[in-house]
């Protein structure tokens, strides 16, 4: 049995299809159905259900592929063991995160260096959905997401890191009120860039807007975070976005504005993982680093000024 034969089979289960299959693993459809052949040969069953005209693996073809994604992953993993051993690393972490907990990374990936050494990270970032699909099948170590929207909990390890803020922010432009906290009819009558409907923090937001009774003014939806900090910056739209989705070692101080926004629902972030895969050592030591971070203090350390300085002028961050 070859390693090679294991690829083309989770590739053709990927793809549904032998011909993109084929393609995808830059050889011709004749030599990968020989390859699938002889695997079937070796051990005696059969794997694709050849009879039904939609593409299909039979039962014992589906626990074939589950031992190909194990025995691949293993074989991943030992490379990833002799690469980093050279690169003099402690280790390796594939982490799936939501948008709006990108700028929290830094903080974790910057105590994972202080607390264990040199490691090597590869960050995605997913909606919640996508997270769940690739922890299942092995593609991520860790996710960062809404995990009270993780189906299953039993198959999952779940730990609370945060409960998410969300602000009204924009630029010196507009004249919000001068005090620690809107209300959503106030929110409402500003020009405001979401997130779009399908996201969770932007769901919280339209409960908000719906409990208060108004209709918010919205001038722009994307899924793009850069593009609503880029719309915001210049002036030209607000926003209500978790502090977590602007950048934390940067203070916008001088040139945004935000404020909390009054009976907000919170959104509650976690680390999730798992339950049923043991995590390498390395892994677990990340875990355990990770659920010793305070990221709320951080959060508020970063995003507010101390409690006392107040409002003044054109110091448009808000006293905690």
């Amino acid at each position: 049995m070859f390693l090679k034969q294991l690829h083309y089979l989770r590739e053709i289960d990927r793809l549904r299809s032998f011909s993109k299959a084929a393609a995808a693993c830059n050889v011709s459809q004749p030599a990968l159905s020989r390859a699938i052949r002889q695997l079937e040969d070796e051990l005696g069953i059969v794997i694709v259900d050849r009879k039904k005209k939609v593409f299909g693996l039979t039962p014992e073809g589906a626990r074939v592929l589950k031992w190909a994604h194990d025995i691949l992953r293993s074989v991943t993993e030992m490379r990833n063991e002799v690469s980093l051993s050279r690169q003099e690393l402690v280790g390796t972490i594939r982490i799936g995160v939501i948008p709006t907990a990108v700028h929290i990374v830094p903080v974790l990936l910057h105590a994972i260096k202080d607390r264990i050494g040199a490691f090597s990270a590869d960050v995605s970032v997913f909606p919640n959905v996508e997270i769940i699909e690739k922890l299942v099948t092995k593609q991520l170590d860790i996710g960062i997401m809404y995990y009270d929207q993780c189906p299953q909990a039993q198959a999952f390890v779940v730990r609370s890191l945060y409960e998410e803020e969300q602000v009204l922010a924009g630029s010196p432009a507009y004249d919000f009120p001068d005090t620690r906290e809107v209300s959503w009819e106030e929110a409402a009558r500003f020009p405001l860039a979401l997130l779009g409907q399908g996201m969770r923090c932007r769901q919280l937001v339209d409960i908000g807007f719906q409990t208060a009774g108004v209709e918010p003014v919205i001038r722009l939806e994307t899924t793009s975070l850069e593009l609503i900090h880029a719309e915001i910056m210049c002036g030209a739209l607000a926003t209500i976005l978790p502090i977590s989705s602007f950048p934390l070692r940067v203070p916008p101080m001088g040139r945004l504005q935000m404020r909390r926004l009054a009976g907000f629902s919170p959104g509650s972030i976690g680390l999730v993982r798992l339950s049923g895969h043991p995590p390498s050592d390395f892994v677990a030591r990340v875990w355990k680093v990770a659920l010793e971070i305070d990221f709320r203090q951080q959060l508020d350390n970063l995003c507010w000024p101390p409690a006392g300085q107040g409002l003044s002028g054109n110091n448009i961050l808000m006293e905690k």
